[in-house]
């Protein structure tokens, strides 16, 4: 299974209607999906997210795509040669100094409900 917390994206529509188990979390979502949804959803993210925004989701691997102001796209699999890229263009995006990677999404607390603990 795959978790993704989604901010930055006004119409999840086509994630509910393609399966994808959706929470409502204060506007944003916690979003469910099994690992033969990520290509479906990493195009999804790329087509609908705002510009300014990431996203990332975990699973049996952590994926992060940014969105830049001029609507570019960068998607990183995280490992430990780009985790310092990826928390830093995160600070940047977020306005932000998060103290460490692992911090930033342990803080989450739909990450840690549903995919720390399972860890």
């Amino acid at each position: 299974m795959n978790y993704s917390y989604l901010m930055g994206v006004k119409d999840i529509t086509e994630l509910k209607n393609n399966g994808f188990i959706v929470e409502e979390i204060d506007g944003n979502y916690g979003i469910k999906f099994e690992k033969d949804k990520s290509k479906f959803y990493e195009e999804f993210i790329i087509k609908n997210l705002e510009v300014g925004y990431w996203n990332e989701y975990l699973g049996d691997k952590i994926v992060f795509i940014f969105k830049f102001n001029d609507g570019s796209t960068k998607k990183y699999i995280y490992n430990k040669t780009n985790e310092e890229e990826i928390l830093n263009l995160c600070c940047k995006f977020a306005e932000c100094i998060f103290p460490s990677f692992k911090q930033m999404l342990e803080d989450n607390s739909f990450y840690a409900k549903n995919y720390f603990n399972k860890l």
